[in-house]
């Protein structure tokens, strides 16, 4: 297994904007089967990341919830799965010691990608639908979030978007090909309302999880050409 619209939304993301420091890689027991999927639930404890506007809902609470039933997706779909959190809490006692923590988590050994799911907000509560970040300058990594947000976009029954360049902790520091997905704005009454219903988690869930798979698939074919 191999080691591996809007741009103006990119000011108002607070996400994981720390310096990249050395991070000590976790270190699986045992080598994973098929393709190997790090996922991140953006936040956790006391730092709710985003709060909806109209139901109070946290984001880090959603981020737990798409994210378990994207890990159940992929497993599904036979791939081995390490989430940076399992449950409500932080894994680091301050957002520095949460945020090296996960970094460390994100940079285990072996991994093919990494994704990382968040909820979004804005000012201009118009603005609406999933976006995918990925980081400058990665070509790889453009390639992945493009097939997730292609997936998210056909799910969701939405016109085509593009990924979208950033530079964000959770990116940049993985050696491996990692986006970050935004799954939809806390600050729009309709996403906010479709992001609390379970189905609609669940087709998000799905739509990441084949986004991931055509990647990995794309991926494999391209390997495998004379």
């Amino acid at each position: 297994m191999k080691r591996f619209l809007l741009p103006i939304l990119s000011l108002f993301l607070f996400r994981c904007a720390l310096p990249a420091t050395p991070c000590t890689p976790y270190v699986l027991d045992a080598q994973p089967p098929a393709y190997f999927v790090i996922l991140d639930y953006g936040h956790g404890g006391a730092d709710s990341g985003a709060i909806g506007v109209d139901t109070g809902v946290l984001e880090s609470d959603l981020n737990l919830a798409v994210g378990e039933r994207t890990a159940r997706a992929l497993e599904d779909r036979g791939c081995f799965v390490l989430r940076t959190r399992t449950s409500g809490d932080a894994i680091g006692k301050t957002k520095r010691d949460d945020m090296a923590a996960r970094g460390a988590i994100l940079c285990t050994e072996g991994a093919d990608v990494t994704v990382s799911i968040h909820m979004n907000k804005f000012p201009d509560r118009s603005v609406k639908g999933p976006m995918c970040y990925y980081q400058a300058g990665a070509d790889e990594g453009q390639r992945l979030a493009q097939c997730v947000i292609d997936a998210l976009c056909e799910a969701l029954a939405l016109k085509p978007r593009l990924a979208n360049p950033g530079n964000n902790y959770v990116t940049r520091i993985p050696d491996v090909p990692s986006v970050l997905v935004e799954c939809g704005f806390l600050s729009n009454p309709e996403d906010e309302k479709n992001l609390t219903d379970e189905a609609y988690q669940q087709r998000l869930a799905d739509a990441i999880a084949d986004g991931v798979l055509a990647y990995m698939s794309a991926e494999t074919d391209t390997k495998n050409d004379p």
